[in-house]
């Protein structure tokens, strides 16, 4: 016979709606965890509600209450999050009032109780997730906003009440209130007081305290580099995962974690958060239940392993010890979340604390400011398109407001989002949401995106702490690298920023310690790291320095400044160099950002400049930069960048370089065989040189005049214009441009058939370019020759004069010559029967001609066609 005497029973009602049935199955997971305990407190767990009562006709509240008498409740729970109920169609006997829900029926009537008798525990749970705005009807969310009211002081039913973020949060919250109920009821049944030993002995253990495991996208080399740092088989702590705010690290986290938990490496996993706001569509929010310590986040980690009475001890090193004393023994994995939270000191104090993990334990520790510790660091990259696309195809399936707006704009739209947000999972989920919750157009949430203001939610949320820590220096070195368009080197910003190489260094380190300065390579020159940053903190950065209009432009004028110099270095007639070429070509993006910035300040009205130091520099940097874009193949920026020198030249009466960048305009314009737009920029380039110009600039625009009558086939006008150019420079003596002359007469007989007369202008030209040893110009007269000899069918010969010419122009770096003698060569190839080799030429001359958008494009696909059809 069993003598020991039956369990007192304590009976546990659940009051909720349909929209917190998550949080009402968690609540029973926590009762079944406490039975254990409750039972050597000395009684029975039951837990009821309206899912437990027998069907029966009536009125079903009424049903709920007869079965679940109301007076045998010991606690109850009530749970709401944005939907009140329905009514029972019963009234308050009290007050007079309907019952709006079933919910607010039996909170009234076990209010009553505890009125009464103190009886049942009360105890009440409001979820403050955001709210899905399809699911929203505002009159409940209403009702239940009236209803959290009451429990102010004076009000309707005054008391505490507690909130959480979501159903993961519910139930260490409710595991915990319970828990404590428990301890003080066994004060009752026990009469004395549990002992440390026999709560930490029964007490439920929560093995878990991650957060819901949400849909993960890519980051496949970082989730391996990741377990492997919390594999046994790695020495340190743990993972240390940096980078801009919004780039993935908590995500990236949770999602490690649980790979971990299916791999069993660990049994028991701490999750505890040191991020006070959070990021949603309708702004900034204040993120409650935040550990903002070391000795908080102890204390969480303590309460989720089991050992709640760590948590009472006074912190420091006795906590920290007791902790790790705890962790002996036992495979815990603990994530610090959003460690830049805290303050330089407690960040330390972490660093120092997980230096002492005992075995089998590790940690992971995300934050946007780049510690020193010893751990595997990880620092996390914007995703990949791949890995966006895949992201942004999930959010769209979910928000049918989102697949309405796409749709309209089309899938085109989504890489333009991905390359707005620089990569930002944060940023593509927050626009998103915005055209979700707030039905904005896909093009203003987009506007959102690109705005870099504090006053935007999202750039306040990635940068407000990063920019309040800043000193002068850091923020002037922030400053100058946003306008770089690439990667800047330390020399550059050393220059730019005007601070010594030490100081600098040292700028540099707490940037990038910060996640808002990386690292890009070396520097091929000088051996030291490149330097770089985020698409958003470029934004952020120049529309924060552009609040103070007089800093801006010294910070601005200075980068031009530097880039003009460099320009002026290793362009001009240097950049047929191959050094030279190198240089422009690895700065391009960089000149090209200070050429921009230079049209802007310069505020071109009409002939007249606003900021004159600005034009000026954009002139100088333009006739630098000349030989290296054409020759490049760069057409399309040479033709921008030299119509705004003509204009920016003309502002300050220059007359001269006004007139030569006209007539870059329009060399581009005739090689194009944009015959019309070639005549109007020499005839700009003619009327501001008689402005104040000399006979050899009068001469050089009267020869591409020459060249556009004869591009028309007014060969006899074009040849007399010409004839009186070369003797004009017969008469300087200015042999260049005399071999130039040549080439051109040369260029009109062979279109006139007068191949004789062509060769003898070839060969007096080449010899001449010979003797100056002019590379180019010797490659221009043999290519000339080359054409001439495949006019006679002298294969051989064509084929000599044109390798010749390939090699010199190949090493001048000459695009459009190239694929002059690339076509030419394929063209002998063809002759032969040697397509294999003729088409490959064929077709890298046609890739450069499209480029260029030559006037030999056409011949040129015409050949590689009729190529492709002969190896067919």
């Amino acid at each position: 016979m069993n003598s020991h005497k039956p369990l007192q029973k304590l009976r546990v009602f659940v009051a909720f709606p349909s929209d917190v049935a998550t949080e009402r199955a968690r609540l029973g997971t926590v009762i079944e965890e406490l039975k254990p305990f409750a039972e050597m407190v000395g009684v029975a767990l039951e837990l009821l509600d309206w899912q437990g009562v027998i069907p029966d006709l009536g009125n079903a509240e009424d049903v709920i209450l007869e079965q679940l008498k109301p007076t045998t409740w010991d606690v109850f729970i009530g749970i709401l999050w944005h939907r009140f109920g329905s009514p029972t169609k019963r009234t308050d006997p009290q007050s007079g009032k309907p019952y709006l829900s079933g919910t607010e029926q039996e909170f009234r009537i076990a209010y009553r109780l505890w009125q009464r008798y103190k009886r049942p525990r009360m105890m009440f749970f409001w979820c403050k997730a955001a709210i899905p705005p399809d699911t929203l009807d505002l009159e409940q969310y209403r009702l239940v906003k009236d209803f959290f009211a009451g429990f102010a002081p004076g009000a309707d039913h005054p008391g505490l009440y507690q909130t959480y973020e979501n159903a993961a949060a519910f139930e260490p919250l409710v595991r915990r209130s319970l828990t404590n109920y428990l301890i003080q009821y066994a004060e009752q049944v026990k009469g004395r007081t549990l002992s440390t030993q026999e709560v930490e002995s029964f007490a439920p253990r929560a093995h878990d305290s991650l957060p819901r495991r949400a849909p993960f996208f890519g980051r496949r080399n970082e989730t391996a580099t990741a377990l492997r740092a919390l594999s046994p088989d790695d020495r340190g702590w743990g993972l240390v995962i940096d980078g801009i705010g919004g780039i993935g690290k908590t995500a990236l986290a949770v999602e490690v974690a649980y790979l971990c938990k299916e791999r069993g490496l660990f049994d028991t996993f701490v999750f505890a958060t040191a991020k006070t706001l959070r990021l949603e569509p309708s702004g900034i929010k204040d993120q409650a239940l935040a550990e903002t310590t070391l000795d908080g986040l102890i204390s969480e980690a303590a309460r989720v392993l089991g050992h709640a009475s760590i948590a009472q001890l006074a912190g420091g090193e006795p906590k920290q010890r007791a902790l790790m004393a705890a962790l002996h023994g036992k495979r815990t994995l603990l994530i610090f979340d959003n460690l830049e939270s805290l303050n330089i000191t407690e960040q330390n104090r972490i660093g120092d604390f997980l230096r002492y993990l005992p075995d089998g334990s590790k940690a992971i520790v995300t934050s946007r400011r780049r510690p020193g510790e010893s751990a595997v660091i990880l620092h996390l990259e914007p995703l990949t398109w791949d890995e966006a696309r895949e992201l942004i195809a999930d959010q769209v399936a979910r928000n049918p407001n989102v697949q309405i707006a796409f749709a309209k704009v089309g899938e085109t739209a989504w890489k333009q989002l991905y390359d707005e947000a620089g990569g930002s999972p944060l940023a593509m989920v927050w626009t998103i949401g915005l055209i979700q919750s707030k039905r904005l157009s896909f093009g203003r949430a987009l506007a959102m995106v690109r705005d870099g203001s504090m006053a935007n939610a999202l750039t306040a949320f990635i940068y407000r702490e990063s920019r309040k820590t800043m000193d002068v220096h850091e923020w002037s070195v922030l400053s100058t690298l946003s306008l770089f368009e690439g990667p800047a080197t330390f020399d550059a910003l050393a220059a730019i920023s005007h601070l010594e190489r030490r100081p600098l260094d040292s700028v540099l380190s707490r940037l990038n310690a910060l996640s808002l300065v990386d690292t890009d390579g070396v520097d091929g020159a000088s051996g030291e790291e490149r330097y770089t940053m985020h698409p958003m903190t470029r934004r952020f950065a120049r529309t924060e320095m552009a609040l103070d209009a007089q800093s801006a432009r010294a910070t601005g004028l200075r980068f031009a400044r530097y880039w003009a110099e460099y320009a002026q270095r290793f362009g001009g007639d240097q950049a047929d160099g191959h050094t030279a070429h190198h240089q422009l070509e690895s700065e391009w993006p960089n000149l090209d950002g200070a050429l921009n910035w230079l049209w802007q300040t310069a505020g071109l009205k009409g002939d007249v400049a606003e900021d004159k130091a600005a034009a000026r520099l954009m002139t100088h940097s333009a006739a630098a930069l000349e030989p290296y874009l054409w020759r490049s193949g760069r057409w399309d920026q040479l033709v921008e960048l030299c119509a705004r020198a003509y204009a920016a030249a003309r502002a300050l009466n220059d007359w001269s370089g006004a007139g030569w960048r006209a007539l870059d305009v329009a060399w581009i314009a005739y090689e194009r065989g944009q015959t019309d737009e070639a005549a109007q920029w020499t005839d700009r380039s003619m009327e501001v040189w008689k402005r104040g110009g000399n006979k050899r600039e009068q001469a050089e625009a009267t020869r591409l005049r020459a060249l556009i009558t004869g591009q028309r086939q007014n060969y006899d006008e074009a040849v007399t214009l010409l004839q009186s150019v070369l003797a004009n420079d017969r008469e300087f003596g200015n042999q260049p441009d005399v071999a130039a002359d040549l080439h051109d007469l040369g260029e009109l007989a062979f279109n006139r058939r007068e191949y004789e007369k062509a060769h003898k202008y070839y060969c007096e030209g080449l010899d001449i370019a010979q003797r100056s040893e002019d590379k180019e110009s010797q490659a221009d007269h043999m290519s000339k020759l080359g054409k001439l000899a495949i006019a006679h069918e002298q294969w051989p010969e064509a084929q000599t004069w044109y390798e010749h010419a390939l090699a010199l122009v190949r090493e001048v770096g000459r695009q459009d010559a190239i694929a002059e003698n690339l076509a030419g060569l394929a063209r002998v190839w063809a002759k032969q029967k040697r397509t294999d080799i003729a088409l490959p030429m064929a077709q890298e001359a046609l890739a450069i001609h499209e480029r260029l958008q030559h006037r030999h494009l056409p011949a040129t696909r015409e050949l590689v066609q009729s190529l492709k059809t002969k190896r067919a």
